[in-house]
């Protein structure tokens, strides 16, 4: 009898799925582009969840109740850091003082700092932000810095060694990085006006100068005042732009304004959206051939 009962029991945890071992772990992520170079990572090894919609200004995303839940039922979370997911820093960091294992990208690649440019970002402190560019996943060489650590980090959560996606992953960023280094020895030269400054890393690995920026500064949730406007108008003649490159959170009335008044036409940029039915790879691709053909 007492066997049939601890036969019964066991029976019963592996039909209800609640033995640990059948547990599939749970990675969250919070954007898109981030999300697609950690799934090439994890294979069916986890279960990986975005956050954010793609579609959406990472900048003023706000979570709901079963976001929040999400993140502190996670095996592992992972972010971009600097503040560039602003409405959820505060759920983060409560998740992470909690004990949910927590991985920040900006943590483990070469940072651009904007002390090192020459205007522009006076009020970045103002407004809740350092002076570190957050824009660290439109150059795929600075994200395959963070893949070895990545890498650890999952199997940290997983049980599983990822070694050898490690070294994939690597290769295929590398390689694409190499695809966009290609497109861009079309253009002459790189200047680049755009919505917000969110190209810094994109223009050093790839020989272009941002000479300014609609919204002077790293969120779109920032604003530009008549000075501001006034002095980017000209910078740009200056400078012979070709074009002013408009992306997500851009106010759409004052680029066209500014685009007339320089006498150049208005190039919209996917650079914090995946396109539909792409990945990664596409959504830097197709970046790096709307800038070279708004240049030539």
């Amino acid at each position: 009898m007492c066997l049939a009962a601890l036969l019964g029991l066991f029976a019963s945890c592996s039909s209800d799925g609640s033995s640990s071992s059948d547990t599939t772990p749970s990675i969250v992520v919070t954007y898109s582009a981030i999300g697609d170079v950690v799934s090439r990572l994890v294979g069916d090894a986890a279960t990986v969840t975005v956050l954010i919609p793609n579609g959406q200004d990472q900048h003023d995303f706000m979570p709901s109740a079963q976001d929040v839940e999400t993140i502190n039922n996670a095996s592992l979370v992972v972010s971009n850091g600097l503040d560039l997911e602003e409405g959820l820093e505060d759920s983060l960091l409560q998740a992470e003082k909690s004990g949910v294992p927590m991985f920040h990208i900006a943590d483990h690649v070469t940072l651009l700092d904007a002390v090192d440019k020459e205007e522009g970002h006076e009020g970045e402190e103002d407004h809740g932000h350092g002076t570190e560019d957050p824009h660290v996943w439109l150059d795929p060489e600075t994200i395959a810095e963070s893949i070895p650590a990545l890498a650890k980090a999952l199997q940290l959560a997983t049980g599983k060694d990822f070694a050898a996606e490690e070294t994939a992953v690597v290769g295929e960023l590398t390689a694409l990085s190499a695809k966009i280094r290609e497109i861009m020895t079309t253009v002459d030269e790189c200047k680049l006006v755009t919505g917000h400054d969110s190209l810094g890393y994109f223009a050093a690995r790839y020989g272009c100068t941002v000479v300014g920026a609609v919204i002077p500064g790293f969120s779109t949730a920032a604003e530009a005042s008549a000075g501001s406007l006034a002095d980017l108008k000209v910078v740009a003649q200056e400078n012979g732009v070709k074009a002013i490159f408009t992306e997500l959170g851009t106010p759409a009335d004052v680029a066209d304004q500014i685009a007339k008044e320089v006498g150049v036409d208005v190039v919209e940029l996917s650079t914090h959206v995946l396109p539909q039915n792409g990945g990664y790879d596409d959504m830097m691709t197709q970046l790096a051939t709307a800038i070279a053909g708004g240049l030539l």
